[in-house]
């Protein structure tokens, strides 16, 4: 979600405020006294939380739903949505700064009715599930909230897998809970962070193929529960299973009641709405560079016609460039990224020796580099037992592997 206009935040900030006596006050003697106050407790009675859950949408950042806090005042009629998920596409360097995990989020503070608006628009469905809280845990969750909402702590420093919108609003409210959280859920088995976010690309192979690409050994690891928590629908289904279990020993369900705020007629996408360009997956894309540049070579060696140097020239130009990317990588903030293996075949050592790699096979001279490289690809296939690879990876290393066996060939045959 882009950054809204900074005067409704702050005015609807302003009106949450109000469940206190003296709407006059200065901003931190509001706070103070929602923390002091015992008169506030009474009308915390007509105060509601939930959590609300957003289903997925069809770009690379919506893919994975949202999260997000309701406030609904009953007192003075405000209801607002509270979210972690605000930035920025004119943040200078976005993209770079995404991508080596240095993007700056914010809480943004906005009526429901803007809230709900967007995601009809974008045709997501919109979950919410009301919390069954005391009338001390709402005053310190919303002390919390407003403590937030400051200046010098809207902001904060974004992960996807540790520190995102989902686990700031669940944080929030469970770090604000009074008892010891209990959960009925089954046993996990310990999904990776790669196959939980599979579970969210089924219909965009080829986000799902950079996503891949991008994620290393790290990703293939066992994780607990708690790791889950990045994914807006695992923290549903896990509210929905929790209980306080308060010191008298009494256990309270935390979500009393759960809805859909707004249901589209199709949430998701059927088989038959699958972009064109998610019809035609990777697999079968890099599978045909491997078929095209097999026949290739073999022509080349029935017509003794060797080299095939343009055709090797665009392969390593291609790896090598995203070898850059994955270098980039080791210096990332997200830790799942840092150690990837397809960096062996995906390599930027090709792009240092490109020229001099096809000026020998000009002159049908086998440079070493390609003897490297091919030992690289053996490395890269070995790797299959500790990592999972982007799809269709392995056909890039059988297309390498053909032309660093010809070219090894044919340089000694020279």
């Amino acid at each position: 979600m882009k950054l809204k206009s900074a005067f409704y935040k702050w005015i609807v900030f302003l009106c949450m405020l109000l469940i206190s006596e003296s709407a006059s006050a200065q901003k931190t003697e509001e706070i103070s006294q929602v923390e002091r106050n015992d008169t506030t407790l009474s009308m915390m009675d007509n105060v509601e939380i939930s959590l609300l859950t957003v289903g997925p949408g069809d770009e690379v950042w919506s893919m994975y739903g949202h999260t997000a806090l309701r406030v609904l005042n009953h007192n003075n009629g405000t209801d607002v949505s509270i979210n972690y998920g605000s930035f920025s596409f004119d943040q200078p360097y976005f993209i770079l700064r995404f991508i080596f995990g240095l993007t700056d989020y914010e809480m943004a503070i906005l009526p429901m009715q803007y809230f709900m608006e967007e995601y009809k628009y974008e045709g997501r469905w919109v979950s919410e599930q009301k919390l069954s809280l005391s009338r001390n845990e709402k005053r310190n969750i919303l002390a919390a909230l407003q403590r937030n909402a400051l200046p010098q702590n809207v902001g904060y420093r974004y992960n996807f897998l540790y520190d995102n919108c989902t686990t700031r609003a669940m944080n929030i409210l469970l770090q604000n809970v009074d008892g010891e959280v209990e959960s009925t859920m089954g046993d996990w088995n310990g999904e990776s962070y790669r196959t939980m976010t599979h579970q969210w690309t089924e219909n965009h192979r080829w986000a799902r193929f950079g996503n891949d690409l991008l994620l290393g050994v790290k990703a293939d690891f066992k994780t607990e529960r708690e790791s889950s928590f990045f994914l807006p629908d695992s923290v549903r289904r896990y509210f929905n299973n929790i209980y306080l279990k308060e010191k008298t020993g009494r256990k309270r369900k935390l979500v009393n009641k759960e809805s859909y705020l707004y249901l589209p007629e199709f949430s998701g996408k059927s088989n038959a709405e699958v972009d064109v360009f998610d019809k035609v997956s990777p697999t079968i894309v890099l599978a045909s560079l491997f078929v095209v540049t097999l026949l290739l070579t073999a022509i080349a060696e029935w017509k003794r016609k060797h080299s095939l140097w343009m055709l090797d020239a665009i392969l390593l130009v291609a790896t090598g460039l995203c070898g850059l990317i994955l270098s980039a990588m080791i210096f990332s903030e997200h830790p799942t990224v840092r150690v990837n293996l397809q960096i062996l075949i995906l390599n930027p050592l090709s792009l240092l020796f490109l020229y001099s790699a096809i000026r020998k096979e000009t002159s049908n001279q086998c440079h070493w580099y390609w003897k490297v490289l091919l030992i690289f690809c053996i490395l890269f296939l070995i790797g299959i037992a500790i990592q999972t690879y982007a799809e269709g990876m392995v056909f890039v290393a059988m297309t390498l592997i053909t032309r660093c066996v010809a070219n090894i060939r044919n340089g000694r045959n020279s």
